[in-house]
């Protein structure tokens, strides 16, 4: 790899990037419980819970997509010393932003 001092702060940004792609889907699943308990309580109008529910499982899908990319790429950084591509990574992060 590259500099000592470049090769931390990869690892820094990649590991903060897991860490926030973590908290995304961590939030996901429990706005997708919290959408549960809602319509199972009546707090969420007949009309509106399967839009609601599939709403919120789509949220969770890609947080759980997203949270598999980054981890793969931490991954194999740590492990096999692979930089990843930033200008990539920052195109296909625009491209794939939700609804």
């Amino acid at each position: 790899m590259g500099s000592p001092s470049l090769d931390r702060k990869v690892f820094d940004r990649w590991r903060q990037r897991l860490n926030d792609a973590n908290l995304r889907l961590d939030f996901s699943r429990n706005f997708l419980k919290e959408v549960q308990r809602d319509s199972a309580a009546g707090g969420i109008p007949v009309p509106d819970q399967h839009y609601a529910y599939r709403k919120a499982l789509r949220a969770e899908r890609f947080a759980l997509a997203e949270y598999s990319k980054v981890l793969r790429i931490f991954t194999d950084l740590v492990v096999n010393g692979t930089i990843p591509d930033e200008a990539e990574w920052m195109k296909t992060q625009q491209q794939i932003l939700p609804e």
